[in-house]
């Protein structure tokens, strides 16, 4: 489920910062995924908001003296990192499930490495760079970098002003930049919101960090001895009158615990400073364990909000019911969850969830989520009942499920997989059961009974194994929070629902494709060459192959994600969430699948970004999912010529007492399904190949720019005089500029400058220097938030 209007708008820069960063570990122009994300720090103007940013991201690794346990070391250490060649503190399993020690996040995020001192063009020195970085040279090549659309690198100042990541207004006088580098680590940790709306200048910054006495309290309260040594003699004694005076009490006699008792009581004056706490509590990291020895002992009248220790009990309260669950009916069951989350889910509102301290308060509102959509079980007539019934409300069970699941780790896992698996069992199993019965009624689409899946003028056709109707619905949410226009619709997945038999129906070739006999991996042939040749079975290179013929353009075989001409069709394959289902349990499939619709949106961006009008998403099949495992019957192997998990191909004349249904490439063939929900397989977790409203309702999206962005751009020209370029461009609708780009268009600005388009459309650009002579390079021009207008491949001397 995605983050909320209101959580958005009080995120922090800080949280653009470690968004932006991340969204970098991203493959594009059908390259392969960067091994690390480069972030160069010239001025070290960054450097302040390292001891925070650790605490954020696991991943992040800095240049500089030998220091494993804080993620520092030299050069040569972290190219160790980064290759896994050694494990820093926190190394964990890579994405793909193998082992990985460079991968030390989480979900296996790939390293950013942080160089303070250096930037980007140091590391393009190659053998003439200094020694200190010369290991990480080769890292520019495998590896991404961090830096402006316009190719350099960020700046503090650029990255807060700039409208695609905080839109903040800032002064761009010297004074003004020097007070914000002093005051950022303030800056990073306010809501944004706070500092939109008004032009910040000098006096702005300089007031976030004079006068701030309960910050520095809290700085006290979290490491006394620390806070001490930093504010010296004469503002330690400043900040104990200011203590003494604004809350009565007196740092340089009295205990921490007295202070962390008063700020847990909050009354009076220390209310303030408990605010000044809950704004960033991941700040003051030992404030917590202060309060969790220094809440006094009786029965008083406490604000259960700001003990942790009382959170614990709470979270204990919420353990202790899940955990009956499963031996109660599952209405009943429900129940108990809906009353859970109204006694505790105001606790996700408390400082605590925000440090990861109420993992069961944070799942309750998924779970009640569910609990509220399987009450009652989808049914209809006809299949299309069910799908509108699905389409409509019925898709939430299944996001709610994936949403309980994703943050769940440690010792609640199994105890939420549990529930998840009481609540959503009999609800899957009812509906696939209606949903049968449905189509025993009226038969889904067979071979030509739906509309061909074709490419508009521009627009690229983008298929994702395994896109489920749920997830699309929450691609097309993630995609309209990215300025998009979405239009999503869908249709019917053929039969059995696997990608053999699915994939070439969604191919804007599936008219020449045609079923013989159904053979063991369900898959049909594709007639090319106008019949002058026998079909070939329908391998993805052959759909290919005549999707080109027919003039689609291959995008990411080996080429820019641009249209290579006017009016042109494409076609690209994206996405492993099928891989991710077979490969990975409940839990770590629930993550993954919510990064890697992350990654699958940037990618439709930069297509539309690439000059493609508009992007078509379409899928071959859904799954069912079911935390804990599916139900198993037994097909014995010596009747089937083929067996997979939710399908099989019936041996000669055996009769097995299982469902068959019409293959959808020829009605005459016939494949089994199992009942309802099971699986012929040991008790997967995740299968497909059968029927279900899940596994065969599939979306069909439509993605454009937004309405509105009318600003367009055109190259007409390019002439190159030797390292200089000039361009003639089309402009409509503002300011756009220039720039040359080195392999592709998100690559490393190779330009002198980049340069505004004048107002006649022209612009001259010089390359920067003579060791790009003989590269490819990309002619980009972008609108002012960095967006690509237009692009165009280019070489020095080809004039086009």
């Amino acid at each position: 489920m995605r983050v909320t209007d209101a959580a958005d708008r009080n995120s922090t820069p800080l949280d653009r910062l470690v968004g932006s960063l991340r969204a970098r570990d991203a493959a594009s122009d059908g390259q392969t995924r960067p091994c690390a994300i480069l972030w160069p720090d010239a001025n070290r103007e960054w450097e302040r908001l390292l001891p925070v940013l650790r605490n954020r991201m696991p991943e992040l690794f800095t240049l500089g003296g030998y220091a494993p346990k804080a993620r520092m070391g030299p050069a040569i250490w972290l190219r160790c990192v980064v290759d896994g060649t050694i494990e820093p503190p926190g190394g964990r399993p890579a994405k793909d499930g193998s082992p990985r020690a460079g991968a030390p996040g989480p979900f296996a995020r790939i390293p950013i490495l942080h160089l303070p001192g250096f930037e980007r063009g140091d590391l393009r020195a190659g053998e003439q760079c200094t020694e200190e970085v010369r290991p990480l040279v080769e890292l520019m090549y495998r590896g991404v970098l961090w830096h402006h659309p316009n190719g350099r690198d960020w700046t503090v100042a650029a990255f807060l002003g700039s409208p695609k990541e905080v839109g903040l207004d800032i002064a761009g006088d010297r004074t003004t930049l020097d007070a914000l580098r002093g005051a950022l680590a303030e800056v990073a940790l306010r809501p944004v919101a706070q500092l939109r709306g008004r032009r910040l200048d000098a006096d702005d910054f300089n007031e976030m960090l004079v006068g701030d006495f309960r910050r520095d309290l809290l700085r006290w309260m979290d490491h006394p001895d620390a806070t001490r040594a930093r504010l010296g003699d004469a503002e330690w004694a400043a900040f104990r009158q200011q203590c003494e005076d604004k809350l009565d009490f007196d740092p340089g006699r009295e205990a921490d615990v007295a202070a962390g008792a008063r700020l847990g009581e909050g009354r009076g004056p220390w209310a303030t400073v408990w605010d000044r706490y809950a704004e960033a509590p991941e700040t003051y990291p030992g404030v917590e364990a202060l309060l969790r020895r220094s809440r006094p002992v009786g029965e008083l009248a406490f604000d259960r909000e700001r003990w942790p220790d009382l959170n614990d009990e709470d979270e204990d309260e919420v353990r202790e019911a899940l955990s009956t669950l499963p031996q109660r009916p599952a209405d009943e069951a429900r129940d108990a969850v809906l009353a859970l989350e109204a006694a505790h889910g105001h606790r996700r509102d408390w400082v605590w969830a925000r440090l990861g301290r109420s993992p069961l308060a944070t799942a309750l509102a998924p779970l009640a989520g569910l609990a509220a959509a399987t009450r009652s079980a989808i049914g209809g007539a006809a299949p299309d009942d069910i799908a509108t019934a699905y389409a409509d409300t019925g898709w939430r069970a299944d996001a709610h499920a994936r949403a309980a699941l994703a943050p769940a780790s440690g010792t609640d896992l199994a105890l939420i997989v549990s529930t998840v698996k009481h609540l959503l069992e009999p609800w899957l199993r009812d509906t696939a059961t209606a949903f049968r019965d449905a189509v025993g009624r009226t038969s889904l689409p067979h071979r030509g009974g739906q509309p061909l899946v074709e490419a508009r003028a521009d627009e690229c056709l983008v298929f994702v194994d395994g896109l489920r109707y749920e997830l699309g619905r929450d691609l097309a949410d993630r995609l309209e929070r990215r300025g998009c226009e979405v239009s999503a619709s869908h249709r019917w997945a053929a039969i059995p629902t696997v990608t053999a038999t699915g994939k070439p129906a969604v191919t804007p070739v599936a008219d020449l494709v045609e079923g013989d006999v159904l053979g063991p991996d369900f898959r049909p042939a594709v007639h090319t060459d106008g019949g002058q040749r026998p079909p070939r079975p329908a391998l993805a290179s052959e759909l290919r192959r005549t999707m080109k013929a027919r003039g689609y353009q291959i995008v990411g075989d080996g080429t820019l994600d641009l249209p290579l001409a006017a009016g042109a069709c494409g076609w690209l394959e994206a996405g492993k969430i099928d891989k991710f289902g077979h490969d990975h349990e409940a839990a770590t499939f629930a993550r993954l699948v919510d990064e890697e619709l992350d990654e699958l949106a940037e990618r439709i961006v930069r297509l539309l970004d690439a000059g493609w009008r508009s992007v078509r998403i379409v899928t071959d099949h859904g799954w069912l999912w079911l935390p804990g495992g599916l139900p198993m019957v037994q097909l014995p192997k010596h009747l089937t010529e083929s067996k997979w998990a939710r399908c099989a191909v019936i041996s000669g004349d055996a009769t097995p007492n299982v469902p068959r249904h019409p293959w959808h490439w020829n009605a005459s063939e016939w494949f089994a399904t199992p009942p309802g929900i099971a699986c012929f397989s040991k008790r997967d977790e995740y299968a497909h190949g059968g029927l279900s409203i899940q596994e065969c309702l599939i979306p069909d999206i439509r993605v454009e720019r937004a309405a509105g962005s009318d600003m367009a751009a055109t190259i007409r020209s390019i002439t190159w005089r030797r390292l200089r370029c000039l361009v003639e461009v089309a402009v409509r609708g503002g300011t756009v500029t220039a720039d040359l780009r080195l392999g592709s268009p998100s690559g490393a600005s190779v330009a002198a400058a980049t340069k505004p388009v004048q107002e006649d459309g022209s612009v001259s650009l010089v390359l920067a220097g003579d060791e790009h002579e003989e590269a490819a390079l990309v002619l980009v021009v972008t609108d002012a938030d960095g967006r690509i207008l237009s692009q165009q491949p280019t070489r020095v001397g080809e004039n086009a």
